[in-house]
């Protein structure tokens, strides 16, 4: 039998591939009623396709809640980057509705579903009862604690309101206005989620963003309809995720795009092998060059000064056709690779960057 800790996405995922080959038992990492979504809810189509979700713009799915096509950057400055993808890129979803519906996949396969809080007081047993244990656990580290597991050691602290404001609803905003991270506009349908992540003080740089938008005529009703805290892993390369028979994945295990601070999607890729005996070195293979790459980007962006930052708005922005055609919100080797190989970009990156940048490579 494999026990799986953490009925997310990504725990759900695990052990619906589980269960192609083993008795599966998924457990809560908390009480389901209780659950805590801290998610800016933005998932690529190709993403979700490679879940073995499809979706479309007339998709009916109960988690669905807005399609997008593109998104509008905004440089410190104000240097706008519009890149517009033509069809709906990805998609806005409900996430309580979205775990339910990975959460019925996993036991429509065969999964049985315990809503039990695990911890101290029941892990041993549950492990004595286990050919294989995996955590995904999200960012409640209490088990990793308790077993002596790794834990993450950077992290994201984000904020989000819900709100009603003036937007595309075809376009998600992008801000380049906090320090080492960015504020976003997502639509979702009537409304919209304003949210940012900062190493500290998120609230106090997200009021400030709220109350520019004010500013600019774009929030009448200043009331909040929800709120959403939580904190993001940063990628470690170096993290372990296999301790004998306990695999760890997801946030669990820090595998999340640092450039973005999205983990649905590489969480439940590498939830494919979490039953296999060399599943770290399956999952590396598979996302870890991915999930390094978004690592040196943020790494980059972070070290830019805003001069800088804006000066890769304009090169960018002649570059625009490059992003529309090869851009993937999960896939950063793709637009990576198409830049790298046109030579005008790469004349001109290499003579703006700052030379301290290729120390990071």
């Amino acid at each position: 039998m494999i026990s799986v800790i953490g009925a997310g996405p990504v725990g759900s995922t695990a052990a619906k591939y589980c269960s192609k080959r083993y008795d599966v038992v998924l457990f809560e990492s908390q009480v389901v009623s209780e659950r805590r979504v801290q998610c800016a809810g933005l998932v690529s189509r190709s993403g979700l396709e490679k879940m073995g979700i499809k979706v479309s713009s007339s998709s009916s799915k109960s988690f669905l809640q807005n399609g997008v096509r593109g998104a509008r950057i905004f440089s410190p400055s104000g240097n706008l980057l519009e890149v517009d993808g033509g069809k709906n890129k990805a998609f806005v979803i409900d996430r309580k509705e979205f775990d339910n519906y990975l959460l019925n996949m996993a036991i429509d396969s065969g999964v049985e579903f315990i809503n039990e809080r695990v911890n101290g007081k029941n892990i041993d047993e549950i492990i004595k009862k286990s050919e294989k244990l995996i955590i995904a656990t999200g960012t409640n580290y209490e088990l990793h604690k308790i077993l002596n597991l790794k834990i993450p050691n950077r992290f994201l602290i984000g904020a989000q309101y819900e709100m009603k404001i003036n937007c595309d609803r075809e376009f998600v905003e992008l801000y380049f206005n906090v320090p080492e991270f960015f504020s976003w506009i997502i639509p979702v349908d009537d409304h919209a989620r304003i949210g940012l992540c900062t190493r500290k003080n998120p609230i106090r740089y997200l009021n400030s963003f709220i109350k520019k938008l004010e500013g600019d005529g774009r929030i009448s009703n200043k009331k909040i309809l929800n709120r959403n805290f939580g904190i993001i892993p940063i990628y470690d390369p170096k993290i372990r995720t296999q301790y004998g028979k306990i695999a760890v994945v997801g946030d669990a295990a820090s595998q999340v795009k640092a450039s973005t601070g999205g983990g649905i999607v590489m969480g439940c890729t590498a939830a494919k092998f979490a039953s296999e005996e060399d599943y770290e070195k399956k999952w590396r293979s598979e996302i870890g060059r991915e999930l390094y790459l978004h690592l040196l980007i943020r790494r980059f962006l972070n070290r830019l000064s805003d001069k800088n930052l804006d000066g890769l708005f304009i090169l960018l922005n002649e570059n625009k056709e490059i992003i529309e055609k090869e851009g993937d919100m999960d896939i950063a080797s793709k637009l990576f690779l198409a830049l790298v190989k046109n030579p005008r970009f790469m004349a001109k990156f290499l003579f703006h960057t700052p030379g301290y940048i290729y120390d990071m490579f």
